[in-house]
């Protein structure tokens, strides 16, 4: 797949080209990708469906000094997305320059001079050597250092990062709101400058942060003064928990009100994940009891209790699987005032119209 882009002054500004319907086409389930621009170099770009854009390019507009109305064409090979810019503006080349013939200086009169007037010929100069320009390569251009591994882990969780003198500064957008974080490391940034920042409005928190095995001695030299305290291992296992269900900025906000993103804040927040994904877990296991059941088949959920083995899941969690089933988009099931259920259909036909249903919303979604 191919798509053309045409430059803006707020992509250059923040960073970022929005998602057009043919990239929203190309990057349809795609939370991050890979982009690769013409000699090779690779960028980790997020694509941000909330706010509509694909994020992190700017070294990309950096390096080619790209300019409003400039064209990016982009290409989806596998799991790259290839970059190549061409300028939209069509330069015209300049005409090849006439040779111009110089006249001659006019022929001198030749005056007899008396030899011992004659002076000797002065020998031709010799040609100094050109001199070395030493040419500074593009701020793009340069090699960027590594990044602090809070920096990574909190961009990862789709934070945005702007650094600032003394301090980072991250930017979560959420929709209709959005919060701002400064952050500094411990040690290295002042705590009344972090907290000047908090009370001007600069930022919605602030904190330092703080290897986990340095975390009591900071809190004990902070005393009362009410920082967040993070910690990069915290910020790490929030990434790797991101892997199995989709957290993001809006965990990260209940810890910072908490006042600690560490180890233990993100362990209880990855049991509760883990009770998430235990719902998920008993939906399927529910749908698969009900597999074994016929067209019409009337049951109670003691009966899904039976199928699903003595000390599985609670008759509670069974129940409200059912009621579930019943509703919308399901319609698997109906109720009888009896306490009674009635499959519909056979589960695995229901599930082929569900997903029909989703394709079908899906296009709408994409545009096609």
């Amino acid at each position: 797949m191919r798509a053309r882009y045409v430059v803006t002054s707020t992509c250059i500004q923040s960073g970022t080209i929005r998602l057009t319907l043919s990239l929203r086409q190309m990057l349809s389930g795609r939370e991050r990708v890979t982009c690769q621009d013409e000699d090779g170099e690779r960028l980790d770009c997020t694509v941000d469906w909330v706010r509509g854009v694909l994020d992190g390019l700017e070294p990309y507009f950096e390096k080619r000094r790209l300019q409003v109305n400039d064209v990016i064409w982009l290409t989806l090979d596998g799991e790259v997305l290839a970059l190549e810019a061409a300028a939209a503006r069509k330069v015209r080349p300049r005409p090849a320059a006439r040779p111009v013939v110089e006249a001659g200086p006019p022929a001198e009169k030749k005056v007899a001079v008396p030899v011992e007037a004659r002076t000797p010929k002065s020998p031709d100069p010799v040609p100094e050597p050109p001199k070395r320009v030493r040419v500074t390569p593009h701020v793009g251009e340069k090699k960027r250092a590594a990044k602090p591994a809070f920096v990574q882990a909190l961009e990862a969780l789709e934070l945005k990062h702007v650094p600032a003198e003394g301090h980072d500064l991250f930017r979560a957008y959420l929709g209709r709101r959005e919060y701002t974080l400064a952050l500094g490391r411990f040690g290295e940034s002042e705590p009344a400058d972090l907290l000047a920042l908090r009370r001007t409005g600069r930022a919605d928190f602030a904190g330092l942060v703080v290897p986990e095995a340095r975390l009591a001695a900071a809190a004990e030299e902070l005393g009362g003064v009410r920082l967040a305290l993070v910690s990069p291992e915290a910020l790490s296992q929030l990434v790797a928990l991101k892997k199995l269900f989709p957290v993001g900025p809006v965990e990260l906000e209940r810890l910072l009100r908490e006042g600690r993103v560490d180890a233990d804040a993100v362990t209880r927040l990855a049991d509760e994940v883990r009770r998430w994904v235990g719902e998920r877990a008993a939906f399927s296991a529910v749908l698969l009891a009900l597999a074994e059941y016929t067209r019409q088949q009337v049951f109670f959920p003691e009966d899904v209790l039976a199928n699903l083995g003595e000390g599985s899941w609670d008759r509670e969690t069974v129940w409200n699987v059912l009621e579930a089933l019943a509703g919308p988009p399901f319609l698997l099931l109906e109720k009888s005032g009896a306490g009674e259920y009635l499959l519909r259909e056979p589960v695995a036909d229901n599930l082929a119209h569900l997903a029909e249903y989703a394709l079908s919303l899906r296009a709408r979604i994409a545009g096609d």
